[in-house]
């Protein structure tokens, strides 16, 4: 029963993440994009710091204190550099695209990582075959987007490509941090990095009018709602323990989450025929991507998930959802980064 309730948590951690971002938008046109993404930014720094600070038991939770020397640092700046312009980027990519489509272009971008996975495993027939999942994935997306069709534009295409390149990014490092036992402190300075370095910047030059009841109570509720999808992620993983596989699942229908919370919130209107066909269609390339990697034995289940590092992560507070925050499928891994006789529990979540 706890599987149940634990896919439960996680379908509403996803809808929350896709309701905050589209919750956002409501301030277009009448206030810019830089404008909003920097205020998100500097609302989800705060928010993470004092979630990561109230969590019950955290001191059990927190790493050992480890020195950081330049092999810890180059992942830390591959994670950073990238993740602190994403707010700006995803916000950017929001007016001009609904957040199903962003939501299902950034699933694309995490099953080509898992296609990689997939096709470079030694050994194994049949595994070009492998690159179907995301010629399928790509065909659906262009259902939905319909690209110089009179559905997205080029400047949209390419904002929500970078969304999904970063969120790849963010996945590979994350993944390595998590080994390093670093990626909790990281995401806080990644957070704080982005607010001082981007954001106040953006607030300070702005002729915008953004120190209204409106804008203030807006981005306010989108962080909470991050925040709020972040604690459900973390509940689902205490609810279905060692199978993994449920998590995974869940969050691989996350195109059509979007798609739903984008039509009820109103944002960009319903899909259409085409466009359900094709955030199914991504669906199901990343099902087949993810049953893919449990038959040829590459998802490891780790041996102990009770004071596992992954309590660590805080991906539903980061801004806008940061780039470490689970896209589906998440039971991606990297031969040249992360060694797969390493049993480590950091691989509950990326492995």
């Amino acid at each position: 029963m706890s599987r149940h309730w634990g896919a439960l948590a996680e379908a509403l951690s996803l809808i929350c993440g896709s309701g905050g971002a589209a919750y956002a938008t409501r301030l277009y046109p009448e206030h810019s994009p830089a404008a909003v993404g920097a205020l998100i930014t500097i609302f989800g720094a705060f928010f993470f710091s004092l979630a990561t600070r109230l969590m019950p038991g955290r001191e059990k939770r927190q790493p050992a204190k480890a020195r950081w020397n330049r092999r810890k640092w180059k992942w830390v700046l591959v994670l950073l550099v990238p993740s602190i312009f994403q707010g700006q980027v995803q916000q950017a990519a929001l007016k001009r695209v609904d957040v199903g489509t962003l939501m299902t272009v950034m699933t694309l971008g995490a099953l080509g990582l898992a296609t990689w996975r997939l096709v470079s495993a030694p050994q194994r027939s049949g595994r070009g075959l492998h690159v179907l999942w995301f010629l399928i994935g790509l065909v659906g997306v262009a259902m939905l987007a319909r690209p110089f069709t009179g559905g997205t534009g080029t400047w949209g295409l390419l904002l929500v490509g970078l969304a999904a390149v970063i969120g790849v990014n963010g996945t590979i490092a994350s993944g390595k941090l998590t080994e390093l036992g670093l990626l909790s402190r990281v995401v806080e300075l990644n957070c704080w990095a982005g607010a001082c370095l981007v954001g106040v910047p953006i607030l300070i030059w702005t002729d915008d009018r953004w120190l209204t009841v409106s804008v203030l109570s807006t981005v306010a509720v989108t962080s909470l709602l991050n925040m709020i999808g972040n604690q459900l992620h973390i509940r689902a993983f205490d609810l279905v323990q060692s199978d993994d596989g449920v998590i995974s699942t869940v969050k691989c229908v996350n195109p059509v989450l979007a798609c739903l919370v984008g039509v009820v919130i109103g944002t960009g209107g319903s899909p259409g025929l085409y466009g359900w066909i094709g955030a199914g269609l991504v669906v199901g390339a990343s099902l087949a991507a993810l049953r893919a990697f449990h038959r040829h034995g590459l998802h490891i289940v780790p041996q102990t998930v009770k004071g596992a590092p992954w309590k660590d992560l805080l991906p539903g507070t980061a801004p806008n959802g940061g780039a470490w925050g689970g896209i589906p499928p998440t039971d991606v891994w990297l031969r040249s980064v992360w060694k797969p006789d390493d049993q480590g529990p950091w691989k509950y979540e990326f492995a």
